[in-house]
């Protein structure tokens, strides 16, 4: 997640599993530019995400900030029960409203937790209740749905990659695949009946003319069986 927190100033948080090859990607981007940028790593930052229909009104109690005027995809540095400087961003990787909220320091980190989960409506989940969230709600994870031999467009993310935009890194990638959608590989979602399959799997000939789509992690819903590819 990328947050410009002001025209100069950006803030950003790595797939945790990433992280050490983002930070080298950025080093090596960098170099030679020393003069023009900065960054800063916030190793002693935590970071939580409250997510769901009563985020906002949960986290409201914490905070004077008017979170109303924080709109899905911005972010506010704000005070957080009494703790200055918590960036609260507003998104997750849910499909529904959330936050995610960065917080200097350990202790201060422990306490706005412990005081989120004297909400009654607020419950601890690990990664794989998030996982199966996101499923459900489209949203890809690195290692499973994508990887760095997928484009945006193979991916279904090309609302995420600014139309005006040219010469980036893999623009002529992005460009020949927007202009080519018939011959590319794209990613699927099925909904399986019975017990969830189980990848990876071989490959599944799912179009036979243009590609092949085999099958990432599944993840058994309540209700729904759900597998997503590229």
């Amino acid at each position: 997640m990328i947050t410009k927190i002001s025209p100069k100033e950006f803030y950003i948080v790595t797939n945790a599993a990433r992280r050490d090859a983002d930070l080298a990607h950025f080093q090596d981007q960098f170099s030679g530019h020393d003069d023009l940028v900065q960054h800063d790593f916030l190793d002693t930052h935590g970071l939580i995400a409250l997510q769901g229909p009563s985020s906002s009104s949960v986290l409201q109690n914490l905070t004077s900030t008017p979170l109303s005027h924080v709109k899905f995809g911005g972010s506010t540095k704000t005070t957080v029960l009494g703790v200055a400087d918590v960036i609260v961003s507003r998104g997750g990787y849910t499909g529904e409203d959330g936050f995610e909220i960065s917080i200097p320091g350990d202790e201060a980190t422990v306490a706005i937790t412990e005081a989120i989960l004297e909400s009654q409506d607020v419950k601890l989940a690990g990664l794989a209740a998030r996982d199966s969230l996101r499923l459900e709600a489209g949203l890809c994870l690195y290692g499973h749905d994508l990887d760095e031999t997928t484009s945006p467009v193979e991916a279904g993310l090309s609302w995420l990659v600014g139309k005006s935009r040219t010469g980036y890194l893999g623009y002529d990638t992005v460009k020949a695949h927007a202009a080519n959608l018939s011959g590319i590989r794209r990613r699927v979602g099925f909904i399986v009946e019975g017990a969830p399959a189980r990848g990876p799997p071989p490959h599944i000939p799912y179009f036979p003319k243009h590609s092949l789509v085999s099958l990432s992690r599944p993840f058994a819903l309540q209700t729904l069986h759900i597998i997503m590819r590229c």
